[in-house]
This record gives C-alpha cells, structure tokens and sequence, in this order.
C-alpha cells in the first residue's frame, strides 16, 4: 500500500507540475500570439464569399502569378533572385586600388587565402550578427541576418574561391585549427586576427614553391543592433583602424613579396563600415576590392570579379577617412562621446520612467557637415582661404588641416578595369516639372567592356545672407546619377540625368524659417568622385592649387562644370509644399537647445572652421520644462474636444473592407459613414502588433501579417515552404551600385517574395543616414547622405509598394547610432534636421508612395519621436501628404514609449511587439495600449475617439492598398480560425487538470484506507 500511495503522490506532482506549465504557459503563448503564428505559418482568419459575382479579386499580382503554393513559380523567383544578388554584388562592390594591374587574377592562379576571417568555422558559416551578448565568428561577414533558413545555399567564400582558384589547404587547415575567432561584443571586441608567430616556418614553406601567385588577404569589420563599433577598442584605437595583428600579417606578406615569393597582394575588404585603410602603400598593397557583406549567393559575384568574368562598376557612397575619428561628429556619438544630464540625479527624481531611459543627450553639433559635407566644404575654403580652413583644429596631423592628410578615398570613388571620358552635354530646365535635365555622354576608351556611372553634384551660393543667418552650404552635394549599359570599347552611351530644382534649395530657419534659393551663382558639376567634381567646380571658378584624392596637383576640368546666376534671393518657390497646400515652415525649435533656456551651443559653420569646431562636449542642465517633456506624459484633453456623443459608432452602413479600395483619402463622407459602423473595441483592437494586426469581423477585414526586411525577409516565411527569403547583399552594397535599374530588380523582387509570403507589410531598413561610420545597423542604411537616401529611397518605395505590399521604413528620425538609442535626447538645427535627415526619408513618402512608417527609439529634442506630433502630423501628414500609418518600434520592456495617448494624439496609429504589458516594469501602471486608449474614451473624451477614429483609417487605408484585399469582394465575410496550439494547450489545461484531480482524490481515498487499515492494526 505504502509504494502503491508513493507512486501515486509522485504521478499526481508531476501532472500538477504540468498543469502550472500550461496554466503559465498559455497567457504568455496569447500574449506573443501573432509572433508564434508567424514562426509557426499558421493562418488565423479565413475568407468567404457569395457566389455569382464575376469579379477578378487579384487586385495585386506578383511577377510570378497570385498562386502563392506554386512550388516551381517559387523556385522560379528564388532563384532570380540569386541571380539578380549575384549581379549586384558585381555591380555594387568598389575597386579602391589596382597598382599594375593587378587584377582581374586569372582563373587558375595559385594563391594563397590569408586572414582568420577568410576561412569559415564548422560552427557558424551564417554570419548572422543578431543582437545582445557577445557572440563568435571566423569566418567572412555574410549578412545582417542568418542563412540558416534561406531557400539558397550558402556560397561561402572559401568554397567560391576554390572554384576558380587553385587554394593553398595548407593554410586553410592552419586557420580552421588556429582557435582564433572575431568576437561581436559592446564592450570587448575582437578582430580575430592570428597574431605573428602563428606564420611559422613550416606555415610560410607552404607557399615558397606553389600558391604564391598571389597573396589574397580578408579584413573584416562587424557590428550589429544594439552594438555599435567602439571609438577606442581594448587596443586603444578606433575598431576601424588596422590592428597589430593585421598589420603584422600585411608586413610579413609584404616581406615574402620583396623577396620574390609573392607576385602580387590583393585585398578583400569584408566590411559595410568604412575602415581605415590609408596606408595601403605602406604594405605594398597591389588592390584591394570593397565588398561589403556579399549576402547568400554574393561570393559567386565576388570571385567573377577577381577572375575579370566581371568589371567592377560600384561607387563608393561614404567617405573613407584614413583618420575615422576626424570627423566633427565624432564629438558626440557612439557609447563614449554620448552625455549624462549634468543634473542627473534631479533628472531621475523627475522623471517616472527608468534612468536607462532619460539619462542620456547627443548634440549633432556638426550642423549640415557630416561626411563628404564636411571634408570637401573644408577642402574648397582651404584652396580658397575661406573661413580658417586650414587651422588645426580638427587636423589628424596636429599640422594646419589638409584634405590629403584626412581622406583615403571619397564619396563616388570607385575603379575599374577599363578607362571612361565623361563630357557634359548641356543642361536644360523645364519650368512644368521644375527639373533640370543634364546630359553627359559617356565613352569606353578603355580595352576591357564596363559600366559607367555618371554622377551629378551641385554648389549653391554662400555669401553674406547666409553668413548671417547661420544657413550653411556645402560646397558639394549629389542631386542625381545614373548608370550605363555594358560599354564595348570605344562605345559610347548618353545619360539624362533629371535633377529637381528642389534640392538646390537651403533651409533658413533663423530667418525666413522655410526654403530659399540663394542669391548668386549655381553649379552643375559630373565627376568620378565627389572631389573630382567639386575640382571640376573650383576650375570653373579660375582657382589655384587644387589636388586629387590621392594628394597629387590637380587642375580640374572647367568642361565639366555648367553655372548660372540666380539674380536675388528667392524665398517663395517652397514656401509651401509641393504636395500639399500647407506652408513649410519652423516645426523643430524644440529641437535646437539654443532655443530650450539652458546651456547652448556653436554649430559647425564654414564662416569659421576654428571657432565653431566642435572640440569639445557642451554640459547640458535639463530645465524643468525640458524634464516634463522628457517623462513623456504629455497629453491632455483640450479645452474644445468634441464630446463622445458627437460621434457613431457600431452602426452597420453595408460597408465593407474591401469597398474602401477605391475611396479616396479625402472622402471624408465615405470615410465617416465607413469608420461609424465599428466599435471602440473593434477599433482598439488593431492598434497592437504582434507581426500583424488581428481580424474585424464586421467589415471583413482580415488578420494582417508583417515582418522584417534588413537585407532579407525573416520573421515571415514561404507558405509553402516555411524558408525565409533570399539574403541580399548588404544595403550599402546595393546603393554602392549607382545602379536605379538594379535598385528596382532587388526592390520588386523582395516585394514578390512578401507576395508569396502573404505578408502585407515588411518593416525595411534604408533611410537612417552614416552620420558616423560607427553605426551599428549601417550596413542596413543606404548612405552617409540625405540625398543619396532621397534618391535611392524613392526607386525602393515605388517598387515595393506596387505589388500591394506596405513598404514600413525605419527608424524615423534621427536614430544614427545603437548606444544609447534608447530615448536619447537628440540636439540639432532645422536646416540639418530637414536637409540630411528628413531628406533621406522624404523622397520614398513624397515621390515613391511608401505607405508605412517606423519611428525611431530616440527622441528629437526631448520629445520621444513616437510622440512628436510636429514629425508624424504636421510634416509627414500635412508637408508630404502621407496617407499612410505609423507604428512604434517594439514597446517591450521599454516603458518610455508606452505613454500610448501621447503617443495616438501625436499620430501614432499603432504600436509594434505591443504584447499585452509583458515585459514592463513591475510597479508599472501602464497596460496594453487599446486598454489606456479605451479607458480614456470611456472617461468621456472624444478628442480621444476623434484620434482613434484617425488611426483607424490610415491603418485601413494602408491595408486596403496591399495584398490584403486579394480574393476579397463586396460579398466578402471573413471567419476567424482558432490556431491549433490553443487548442492543444485548452485541451492539455483540461486534460492535466482531470488527472491531477482524479490523483488528487486516488491520494486521500488511499490515504483513508491506509489510516483505516493502520487503526484496525493498532
């Protein structure tokens, strides 16, 4: 009796153990619901029609047919997209140096691989970088993300290299034994590199005799979300700069060279983070080949361009200082120059949220001078002897400031195997599009066939108006590019280049507080680079002195210049916005501490290098009112709402989803009558995101279903296949191309990947700018340029968004590093607000039609950007005419951007990963974000269900312009499915709570047996 009792105990605590499991375990499954349908691809709604209506309800098709389980038109796609990521990484890798011709290294040659990072590991070819805690790789940087669950294999580059190359195993056994690995850590990162005495003497004697054709060297760099590259590693130097390590490699490779051993030394550089790379020479460096992060497939383009099976076409779209650290904007940024309140403790007792939250500031106290901005603007003032520009401030040298002391490589830069002649035709404007068209003619005069790219910068008068009025100018900017066709030598292609007139305008915002065209003389200048056309301006000028980016004399081609006179300053022309009629004017003072009554500071300014340099850190004391804002609690019920009665609600009108396809924005009869038949609940309800939005049954508006584009689709997967999408080539690599045509084949293609997804919306990296070349997520960032990320933006957005696919661009605005992204008080001036990191966003909402939008983590001034009615209404809504919706960035755990009804009435329609109060703080009084939304309209204010309604409708809006209206009618009623694993886990509840009762009851009844047995004994 005694076993029979123990046995049943035990199985009755392992059942109840089970049901604790389940009982905790279901709430937080509901919870993540929408995150746990989407790993495991379960649908959740299901449509149903009437029959009879004869209606083509594939108002969206892919290039690949609306059959979203055809497995050969899937394959089909899947592998034109290898092949189009393979072209890319031809087109948009850089050729930075080829002294003698050193490439293309002919198909068979005998090499040798050297660098850790050249040799894959067996635990982790994937390259993924993740996020959080330190993690260990030693092999190439593919990708942002995992290649785990793609549809392609893997290429790696050792295999690729093997394929062409005759490859030394020798070191490659030596390297995938050596232990050494690169480490991804915020505080402690490692380059991975094998130090000098690994080369041993038995090592070096493999390539005396055989694989020294060459010597092929890979350096890699690598960051991620959350882990910025550090200002000043455990080495004490800038993470890009060369390590000991690997100048010790390069300078015993050097040495086997001069003594005849090695022919020639090329090197890779596996990095979407400018490194350090001006002392090439000093290694005996032959060429050396940018390739970002190839991606899945991109090694195969890598090595077709070694072997000359491909021309190297791509143009640099960052600086490449030889001194990383040169930069004015350095002062504040990354983890080490990121500021404390200097009253922090008086901070934290004010504000409700966290110190992780509210503690920190940046001042981008750079102004407009970030990248190329800044080096060639203090190039062409110290040709000219403007503005001090030849101080030492800011010089690497400690000598007076000299461009060729500070740059390796411009902005545009990039080689080729052949030579091009590059004329400017002319330049023509038309007045009906406010566009200038400058055609340039483009010859091979070279022996080896190539592309070309035709780049187009432009100069805009500074003089005393903007002297005075603190409006800076650079003295170079791109406003436009295009790129040949494949030339055969001696052919030759002419290229019209559009330009808006648009970007030729400066932002005054001390007096005019809106757009102007200065006063004075314009410039149109082509180049190969930044430089050569800023050179090709300064000819045109008549000026002395100038040199090319490799520090030799330059004179310039004035040929290539085009300039004309704009004869008084122009205040009128973007007064108002082009695509509203709302007047563009002062929206950010909040933004510029000089207007907060606190500590200022001096921006940058070219009127005087040395005195406005930003050499040191300004100590900034919160004011009262800037703490307020910084709580975050900032809205309350104004005096003139509307009363909840003046609104209906839960009526039926007929009007269903789908209907509203072809209703234009501002019907707002049709609107209302729409927005009237749904409930507060209904309303509320798809205001939370968990990779979608949920199902409205009453106007048969189906769950949606959303995910994550840094380079590649994940969190959303094939339904047929369950497989994430191709892994592109980094984003930069893509812009490295100058290519629109190629820009649109990777765009429309990711758009046909969410189509047989059916995702509705993916969440794309793009616009944030490389305002340092620190940035952690860089590599999913377009450019160091608002232009560039203008005109490179709108070609993604338009090709996106036409196969019914939201395009969801972030992180606006502003969100230019990972330390202390959280919330940090950002500082800056309106004209560099607008004109870099505004403009990088712009051309994807006002000329491409992206209809979604991220906010970032950060705050614009003290203001959360979640909350800032200022950016997501008056600019985005009211200046851009955005009809789209915008959501947070994931609220888990970070209470500061739960303040949901600041949040909505600033013109937030929705909020990412918001998961029904999981994660927040414990002494937390803030819940899901329906339910202080409701609470508030239940209290009686109808601004809050007038706001409501507003988010209601771009959230729908969106919606019914992607695919999710495909195989919807007027007839349409969609039905909700309940996932399996409720079910399973309903099911486990009941099953494991009978049976812990049933052995609950066997236990006593023994027990009463037992006792009774025992008393007959006694």
């Amino acid at each position: 009796m005694k076993i029979k009792k123990e046995i049943t105990r035990g199985l009755g605590a392992v059942s109840a153990c089970l049901l604790t499991v389940v009982s905790i375990g279901t709430p937080v499954a509901e919870a993540y619901e929408g995150r746990l349908n989407t790993v495991l691809g379960i649908e959740t709604t299901k449509t149903v029609s009437d029959e009879g209506l004869d209606v083509d309800t594939d108002y969206y098709k892919s290039d690949y047919g609306t059959d979203i389980y055809d497995g050969d038109k899937l394959q089909q796609l899947e592998d034109d997209a290898a092949a189009q990521a393979v072209a890319e990484q031809e087109e948009g890798s850089v050729l930075l140096k080829n002294d003698n011709n050193a490439l293309p290294l002919a198909a068979g040659s005998s090499i040798t691989l050297f660098g850790q990072n050249s040799i894959e590991s067996t635990e982790s070819v994937a390259g993924s970088t993740g996020f959080g805690g330190p993690q260990s790789y030693s092999g190439p940087f593919y990708s942002y993300h995992s290649t785990a669950n793609s549809t392609q294999e893997l290429v790696t580059y050792l295999g690729a290299m093997e394929s062409v190359y005759d490859v030394n195993q020798t070191m490659v056994k030596a390297y995938q034994e050596s232990g050494y690995m690169r480490v991804k850590s915020v505080d402690d990162p490692q380059i991975g590199e094998a130090p000098a005495d690994f080369y041993t003497e038995n090592l070096k004697n493999s390539w005396q005799d055989q694989y020294n054709d060459a010597a092929v060297v890979m350096l890699t760099r690598q960051a991620s979300e959350d882990c910025d590259l550090l200002l000043e590693d455990p080495e004490g130097i800038s993470q890009l700069a060369l390590h000991q390590d690997e100048k010790d490699l390069l300078n015993m490779l050097k040495e086997q060279k001069e003594q005849g051993v090695f022919k020639k030394i090329i090197l890779l550089v596996n990095s979407n983070w400018a490194m350090e790379l001006g002392d090439l020479d000093d290694y005996d460096v032959d060429a050396c080949l940018w390739i970002g992060s190839p991606g899945i497939v991109g090694f195969t383009g890598v090595v077709n361009l070694l072997q000359g099976e491909a021309n190297p076409s791509g143009k640099l779209v960052d600086t490449y200082a030889k001194n990383s650290l040169s930069a004015p904007a350095i002062t504040y940024a990354q983890m080490k120059n990121t500021p404390e309140w200097a009253n922090l403790d008086e901070v934290l007792e004010y504000c409700s949220d966290s110190d992780q939250y509210v503690s920190n500031y940046l001042i981008y106290a750079e102004d407009i001078y970030v990248g190329y901005k800044y080096y060639e603007t203090r190039y062409e003032d110290t040709v000219l002897g403007n503005g001090n520009a030849d101080s030492i401030v800011g010089s690497s040298t400690g000598k007076a400031w000299n461009y060729n002391d500070e740059i390796a490589y411009p902005f545009g830069y990039g080689l080729s195997y052949t030579t091009f002649s590059q004329t400017l035709d002319g330049v023509e404007y038309d007045e009906t599009t406010d566009t200038y068209n400058v055609k340039v003619t483009v010859t091979n005069t070279g022996d080896v066939a190539g592309k070309s790219v035709a780049e187009v910068y432009a100069q805009t008068p500074y003089g005393d108006y903007e002297k005075e009025n603190n409006v800076e100018k650079s003295a170079v900017q791109v406003v436009g590019f295009d790129k040949t066709d494949i030339l055969a030598p001696g052919a030759s292609e002419t290229l019209e280049i559009p330009v808006e007139r648009y970007l030729l305008a400066s932002y005054d915002y001390t007096n005019a507080k809106g757009y102007i065209l200065s006063e004075g003389d314009y410039y149109f200048a082509i180049g190969d680079d930044a430089h050569d056309a800023l050179n090709n301006i300064l000819a045109a000028k008549g000026a002395k002195g100038m040199t090319d980016a490799l520090g030799e004399k330059a004179k310039g081609d004035a040929e290539k210049a085009y300039s004309w006179n704009n004869a008084k300053l122009d205040t009128e022309s973007y007064k108002m916005s082009r695509y509203s009629d709302m007047e563009v004017t002062n929206q950010f003072d909040d933004a510029n501490l000089n207007n907060l009554g606190t500590d200022t500071v001096t921006y940058l300014s070219r009127s005087d290098w040395e005195g406005t340099y930003p050499a040191e850190q300004v100590s900034v004391t919160a004011t009262e009112d800037m703490m307020k804002t910084l709580n975050g609690d900032l809205y309350t019920e104004p005096e003139d709402a509307p009363s909840v009665d003046d609104f209906t609600q839960g009526v039926d009108a007929g009007i269903n989803f789908v209907a509203m396809k072809d209703v234009d924005y501002d019907d707002d009869a049709t609107w209302d009558k729409f927005l009237d038949q749904l409930t507060v609940e209904e309303m509320a309800s798809i205001l939370p995101d968990q990779n979608g939005s949920v199902l409205v049954e009453s106007i048969a508006m189906p769950s949606t279903y959303r995910g994550d584009d840094m380079d590649c689709l994940e969190q959303v997967t094939f339904k047929l296949t369950g497989k994430s999408g191709i892994v592109w080539p980094s984003t930069v690599v893509m812009t490295c191309t100058w290519n629109k045509d190629d820009v649109a084949k990777r765009s429309s293609m990711t758009a046909n990947e969410a189509y047989f997804m059916g995702a509705t919306e993916i969440w794309s990296g793009g616009p944030n700018c490389h305002r340092t070349q620190f940035n952690g997520r860089a590599s999913a960032y377009y450019s160091e340029d608002g232009n560039m990320g203008y005109l490179v933006g709108t070609v993604v957005a338009e090709n996106v968004q036409k196969y019914g696919i939201i395009l969801g661009y972030k992180h606006m605005v502003v969100n230019d590093q990972e330390a202390h992204r959280e919330s940090a008080a950002t500082f800056t001036n309106e004209q560099a607000l607008r004109e870099q990191y505004l403009r990088a966003f712009e051309g994807a909402y006002t000329k491409g039609g992206a209809m979604g939008c991220m906010t970032a983590f950060n705050r614009i001034g003290c203001t959360y950007c979640g909350s800032s009615s200022a950016l997501l209404t008056t600019v985005m809504r009211g200046e851009w005419a955005y009809k789209g919706h915008v959501t947070s960035d994931a609220v888990v755990n970070m209470d500061y951007k739960k303040h949901y009804t600041s949040n909505i009435t600033a013109g937030l329609d929705y909020w990412c990963w918001d998961m029904a109060g999981f994660g927040a703080s414990d002494d937390s009084s803030v819940v899901l974000s329906k339910d202080m939304v409701t609470e508030a309209i239940e209290n009686g204010d109808g601004y809050m269900l007038q706001t409501l309604r507003n988010a209601t409708k771009h959230n729908v809006y969106a919606q019914v312009h992607s695919i999710l209206i495909n195989g919807l009618d007027e007839t349409s009623h969609v039905v909700h499915i309940t996932p399996w694993w409720k079910t399973a886990l309903k099911a486990a509840t009941i099953g494991f709570g009978t049976i812990t009762i049933l052995f609950i009851v066997l236990y006593y009844l023994e027990m009463l047996v037992w006792s009774k047995k025992r008393g007959e004994n006694a």
